[in-house]
Formats: C-alpha cells, structure tokens, sequence
C-alpha cells in the first residue's frame, strides 16, 4: 500500500486504489469566490447536503478534521493548501484509507474546478466507482449552485 500523506501533498491521489474517480466542472464565478467557499471547511454542510457535521479548529496544513457523512464519521487531515488553486486531504473511516484533492483554475471570469478521490481498503468492496463517481458530481454540483448564486 502506498503512503497517502506525501501522494496528497503532491496533489495526487492513489492510482492504484481499487475505487477512484476524477471529474471536473466549469464555474461561472470567479476563482477566490470558488475558493472562498471550498475552502471554508467548517461551513461544508451549508451548501452540501450529503455532510451532516464537521468539527475543525483552523484550515491549514496538518490540521485534523472530523466529519460525518450519511451514517460514516470520517477522520481527516489536510496534506496540502495552495491558496486558489488547491487543498487536498487524507481521511479514514471504517478501514477505508482516502485521499481527496480539488484543483481550481482560473479562466477569467470563470473557474475550472476538478476533484479526484482514491479509496483503498477492504471495506471498498462495498463502496462501488458507481457511488464515488456520483459523490463527486454531487459536491461539483452543489459547490457550482452555491457559487454561482
């Protein structure tokens, strides 16, 4: 198994896992605006309903988070911050091992918005490409509706 903390901190997630996804999303709405909303990690569950709670002290490097999602309560860390153009996490939850990156890019007046999620253990026999393939799209959709708002 790879070591998801430096794959995270590149902005990679494992391609060898047995479940990942990559999507991607066009905006219209400036890149801070984006990345104002994305990265205020403890208002998550505002503008996306799949979150039921989350607990974070400060949105840096290093800092743990906890958060549920559905019936799971995921332990996280964030790996990596470039202001505007990316964060990136590792989490655990039931034995699954998860790395989360989002990636922004601006393109004038619009942001071009991608995230990718690697998940890895056992327990992923449950959790189909299906259903990450749908999450993500849920977060781009929610994250585009609250932006361009």
């Amino acid at each position: 198994m790879k070591t998801l903390g430096p794959l995270a901190k590149e902005g990679k997630i494992n391609q060898d896992a047995s479940v990942r996804d990559s999507q991607s999303a066009i905006i219209n709405a400036p890149v801070e605006k984006v990345w104002q909303i994305l990265s205020d990690i403890s208002n998550w569950f505002k503008w996306n309903d799949e979150i039921k709670s989350i607990a974070i002290d400060k949105v840096e490097v290093g800092a743990n988070f906890t958060w549920t999602v559905g019936n799971n309560t995921i332990k996280s860390t964030i790996r990596q911050i470039k202001e505007k153009e990316m964060i990136s996490w590792t989490g655990n939850t039931m034995g699954i091992k998860v790395i989360h990156v989002w990636k922004l890019e601006a393109d004038g007046n619009q942001t071009i918005v991608t995230t990718e999620e690697s998940m890895q253990g056992f327990f992923t026999l449950f959790f189909s490409h299906q259903k990450l393939h749908s999450s993500l799209l849920n977060w781009l959709d929610r994250l585009r509706e609250t932006a361009e708002e």
